[in-house]
Parts: C-alpha cells; structure tokens; sequence
C-alpha cells in the first residue's frame, strides 16, 4: 500500500490533478455551509414543488428551452435541498478546470509547470463571482464545462492512435457541442476557441504548410461549423422567442436602424470588455472586497490563500527536487499563451457584445466573466512567462493569492446575503402565524442586499405559506422602489408574467418588510401606527403607512420553513421575542407582551435597534407598569427623535384601537411624546 502511494505522488499528472482538485475545494468548497438560494432561484424552486418538475420546460420555453430539460432532470436528482446544489456547481467547477488542464497538457505536453499553474489560475479568477448562486450559475458552469469537454476530446481524437479511440472521442466531442450551444447561445464565441486551438495543435504537430493545414482544419472543423450553422438556423429562422433579452428580431432591427453606432460600440466594447476580464478583474474586485471587508472575514481568506499557495509551492518545490517527474523546459511559450489567449477572449466577448450585453465588474451575479475564462488564463500567464523565472512564480504566486483571497470574501458576502434571506423569513413565521391570500409583500433590505426581482419574495413566502400545487403564487410580492412607491400611493393593480408564471398585483394590498440596518430584526411596518428606526430610509417611510398589518392572520397556526431549503430554526434570540411581542401587540394582548418583556429581561436580551422596544413600551403602558415603562424610555428611546418624530406625529390622533385593546393613548402619547 506505501509503495502505491509513493508511486501515485511520483506521478506529475496525479499530484497537478490533486493541486488543481484541492484549490477548487478551498476556494469554492469550503464556504458552503454558509450558502443558501439566492435571486432566479427562487422561482424555480417554487415552480418545481408547486407545479412539478415538467414545468421548469415550459419555464425556460420562452428563450432556452433545452435549458429547461436539463434543469428538470438535475431536479429529480438534486430537489431542494441546498448543499446538494452547491456541492453539483462545484462539481462542474472543477470539471472545467480538469477539462481546461487536459487541453493545457494535450497541446503543451513539455511545460508542466506552467500548465499546472495555469489551470489553477483558471480556477481561482476573481472575474466570475457569482458561483454561489448555485442553483441558477450551475447551467454556466455546466455549459461552460461541456465545450472545454468538447474541445479537449476533439484534440484527443487527432492525438489517439486506435481508431476505435478517435471514433469515440470524436462522437463525445459533437454531442457535447451540440449540448452546450444549446444551453447557452451567447457561448457560440468559444467556437472560435476551438478553432484556434485546432489549428495550433496541427501546426505543433508538424503541419506548417499553409494549405495542408487548412485542409487538415477543414477536415476535422466541418462538423463543428455544421452544428453551429445548425444552431444559428434554428435560433434565427425557427425558435420564436418571447423574452426581450433574447429576442434576435428585436437585436436585428437595432442594428439596422443605426447600423454605425451599433459596429462602434461592438469595437469599443469589444476592447473595454477584453481590457476587463484579462485586467481588471484581476484587481478590481479584489480590491472592492478587500477594502470592505471585516477584520474577521479577512483572516479567514488569507489563511484561504495561504492554503492554496502553499499547495502551490509544495508542488514547485517537488518538481525543482526531482520528487515527481520534470522534463526540462526547454521552450517558453509566453507568444503563444498571449496571442491565442488574445484571440479566445475576442471571440468568447464578441457574441455577447453582439447581443447587446457586456460584463459588468460591478455586479457579482453576472456570469459574462466566465466563458473567457480559458483565454484569460493564458494571456495572464503568458505576460508572467515574461518575466524572469523568480519573477515569474512571485507574479504568479501573488495573482493567485489576490484571487483566492477574494473568491473567500466574496463567499462571505453571499453568505451575510443568505443570512438576511433565511432570517427573514424564520422571523416572519415568528411574528405572521399566516398571510391573506392576494397581498403584496415587500421585503427591503439594507443597502448592497437589496433584492431585484419581485420572486426573489414570492418564492420563499408561498413555498412557506402555501406548500403543494398551485398554478401560480397565492400571496404576490413586488420589489420597492421609487416606481413602485407611486404605484402604493395609487393603489394600482398590475399584472406580468415572471417567464411564464402569470402574477397579479394588487398595491391596495400592501405588507411591508423592512430590514433598516444590519443590526436589526426585520420590522413588519403597521401602516395604522408605523414605528421607524432612526436609519429607516425615506423611501420606506413614504409608503409605511399604506403597510396593512391586518394581512397577517394572528390567530391560525405558524408553518414550519421547509429545512432543506431554509435551514434549521435560528436560535430564539431578541428578534424572536420582538416578533412575538409585535403579534401579540396586533391581538391587544398586552399580558404575553408583558410576560415576554420579563423574558428578555431574564435572559438579558438586548434590542440592537431602539425602535424595537416600542412593543415592549406600550405594553408595560397598558399594564399600568408606569415605572418600568419610564426606565425603558428613558434607557432606549428618550433623545432618538429621529425615531420619535414620525411615531409622534401617528399619535397626535387616537389611532382609534377597538375597546377590548384596552390600549392607554393618553398615557402612551404622554410619557413618550411629552416627556
């Protein structure tokens, strides 16, 4: 058995692949925990259990309908629960990565060192951030993953000897291209990629003369540009697509109504998009992440990179010691890194340019960063083969550092997003035993969590609230912004169609979420008396009191969140109790809010938002506990007039609560406006 071992770890290929699999697992594997379902997979989730798996077809009919057979399968096996999503993305990871150093060692068998290197660039780059959205980025990654798959069986159907070897790894490579063409169109630029790399690898292989390498590109290229000319056919002249991101009639007619702004932009863009994934994203992400990042988190990506580079000078240091097999050398192929590097990124940004798109280093859920990825890996290293050998493996050794260091810190960010998500909706079964059908929930949170899409509410609410089949959601939600705020002072009714769920919004139904700082439970504003923190936005004060807190239906039972989706129940902290006593004040059940304002007492909980006493105060009111009422105004809200102001300005009327609320205005207004 130690023999076996010593002769795998002798093995190079063996110990790159180890190098390559445990950079994956501490870059990407090791944050999962903290991970959750974020933005598009929300509705996907709800559509899977509510109308079953053969609906994510249909779901994705409108723009990707193969798309939408593979997620249904996935689904069957994968269901809802999350690490299992996590863990399948991060499969598919490192399958690209096992794929790309295949190409890498088939085209450049002699540089080890630098092959090895190169993949591990691959899979640390800092320009596609968004793999812990794994639900919805496991496509990317799957389609990105087949065609690296495609183009390295291709090259090893010209490289294998036995017929029966070529036939086979020349069929796999065709039914893989055909797959991810189909999954993601604006992938077609890695065509050219392949393209680029076949000609090369004739070339390297002996055929330098011109035409003879034509003819030989030509025989093996042909029905990769059958498939693709197939799949243009199909998309422009047969699919008709109803999503306006995706609608080719649409693009064709912008660029024929002003044909020269549409190629200048295609240039520049082009150039500004090259710049930014081969560059940019080097530094600016890392730089975004590390400048904001708590001291905490970011002793926790250091050591990350620590990890992944120690690895990486194990491996230098047993291929300088002759522990694993080095063949000298001989060449440095920084020319042929940069130019074929160059030439894949043009050809993996152009298409989508093209379309209209282009990728944002700003927003970490786009997924344009990561198709060209293969050449930014090569022209980054090649411009390290510049240098001198020291040089060179500090640059590189640096590039990866950064690069782990803020795929760490970007996994920490998803987490606090998941954190946010999963503790409001356990806080909302807390303080909503149940929700009206046909209200409109909107949920704001702070600032760099704020949620895009109005399914990002509706999903996790009905899979609470309303489990099991259903057409489309009972209970609607709406994403507030300043439009939408207009829509509240109105009172419209709107409806859409989130793919092909239809939605129907009534802004008469409003319950608003709001969570005003990081520090803060979530606050379900009662547009009768709203309670505002001090850090409350102006936009959430503008439509709180259209907020009807009688959407909530105190007295029915509080479902139980599905675990494999939202986790296990947090621990009953202070929010829990400030929900609980928020219900129990909606009731008028001033004795459990006294009971358990003694509870927090006892248990020495503390609010992290000075708002969130307000409960606790007008019970102890209502109890007639004057004293304690006094020492918690004066102790938690007394000076806050940020605060004070707009809950004061509510009670210069009676709010007019029923009599068997038994609630002290007078009193109340007193001791807390008065005082």
């Amino acid at each position: 058995m130690k023999q076996m071992v010593e002769k795998l770890y002798k093995n190079e290929t063996f110990v790159a692949i180890l190098l390559i699999f445990l950079t994956t697992i501490i870059t990407h594997g090791l944050g999962i925990p903290k991970l959750g379902y974020y933005y598009d997979d929300w509705y996907l989730l709800w559509s899977g259990q509510s109308r079953g798996t053969a609906s994510l077809i249909s779901l994705f009919s409108t723009d990707r309908p193969f798309m939408g057979v593979i997620y249904s399968v996935i689904y069957r096996f994968l269901g809802d629960t999350i690490i299992n999503w996590q863990l399948y993305a991060l499969m598919w990871r490192f399958i690209g990565g096992i794929a790309f150093f295949w190409i890498l060692r088939i085209i450049w068998p002699e540089n080890k060192y630098i092959t090895t290197l190169t993949t591990v660039l691959f899979i640390v780059y800092p320009g596609f951030l968004s793999q812990p959205n794994a639900g919805t980025k496991q496509n990317h990654l799957y389609g990105f993953g087949t065609a690296l798959l495609s183009i390295a069986f291709m090259l090893q159907a010209i490289k294998a000897n036995k017929m029966i070897w070529k036939i086979v790894c020349s069929l796999l490579s065709v039914i893989l291209a055909v797959n991810y063409l189909f999954i993601y169109e604006y992938m077609i630029g890695l065509e050219g990629m392949r393209l680029v790399l076949l000609g090369f690898f004739l070339y390297k292989q002996g055929v330098t003369k011109f035409t003879s390498l034509a003819k030989e590109i030509l025989k093996r290229w042909w029905v990769y540009v059958v498939v693709s000319a197939g799949f243009l056919y199909w998309r422009l002249f047969i699919f008709v697509g109803a999503r306006s991101a995706t609608d080719v009639s649409k693009l064709t007619g912008n660029y024929l109504n002003d044909m020269r702004h549409m190629v200048i932009r295609l240039v520049l863009e082009t150039l500004k998009d090259f710049l930014s994934t081969s560059i940019f994203a080097w530094f600016v992400h890392p730089y975004q992440l590390l400048s904001s990042a708590l001291y905490s988190d970011l002793g926790g990506a250091i050591f990350a990179a620590g990890l992944v580079i120690g690895l990486v000078l194990l491996y230098s240091f047993l291929l300088k010691r002759g522990v694993v097999p080095n063949d000298e050398e001989t060449t440095n192929p920084f020319k042929e890194f940069i130019w074929i590097g160059a030439v894949i990124i043009v050809c993996a940004v152009l298409p989508v340019i093209a379309s209209g798109r282009g990728v944002d280093l700003t927003d970490a859920y786009k997924s344009y960063g990561l198709h060209p990825l293969g050449g930014v890996a090569l022209f980054v290293a090649g411009l390290a083969l510049l240098l001198p050998p020291k040089s060179r493996q500090v640059a590189l050794v640096a590039l990866i550092g950064i690069s782990v260091s803020a795929q760490a810190l970007n996994v920490d960010n998803w987490g606090t997003f998941w954190d946010y998500e999963r503790g409001t909706w356990w806080q909302l079964t807390w303080r909503a035993p149940d929700i009206k059908d046909d209200s409109l929930v909107m949920a704001y949170f702070p600032a760099g969590y704020r949620l895009q899409q109005d399914y990002e509410t509706w999903g996790p609410v009905n899979l609470i609230y309303r489990p099991g089949p259903a057409s489309t959601p009972a209970i609607q939600a709406e994403v507030l912004t300043a439009d939408t705020a207009y829509d509240i002072l109105k009172r419209d009714t709107r409806f859409n169609h989130a793919r092909d769920i239809g939605i129907r919004r009534d802004f008469g139904n409003l319950l608003l979420i709001s969570i005003p700082t990081s520090s803060s439970c979530i606050h379900i504003i009662d547009g009768s008396l709203p309670v505002y923190s001090e850090n409350e936005t102006l936009l959430v004060q503008q439509v709180g009191g259209y907020s009807h807190v009688d959407r909530i239906i105190p007295s029915a039972e509080a479902p139980i969140p599905p675990a494999e989706i939202f986790g296990t129940e947090p621990p009953h902290d202070w929010c829990y109790y400030y929900q609980k006593a928020s219900l129990a004040r909606q009731m008028g059940d001033w004795q459990e809010v006294g009971k358990l304002y003694d509870q927090t007492l006892h248990l020495k909980l503390e609010a992290g938002d000075s708002s969130e006493v307000i409960p606790f105060f007008e019970g102890l009111v209502n109890l007639g506990r004057y004293d304690e009422a006094r020492a918690l105004y004066k102790k938690e809200i007394k000076g806050r007039e940020k605060m004070r102001y707009p809950l004061c300005t509510f009670l210069e009327k009676d709010p007019g609560y029923p009599p068997e609320f038994h609630y002290d205005y007078q009193m109340i207004f007193t001791l807390l406006c008065n005082s």
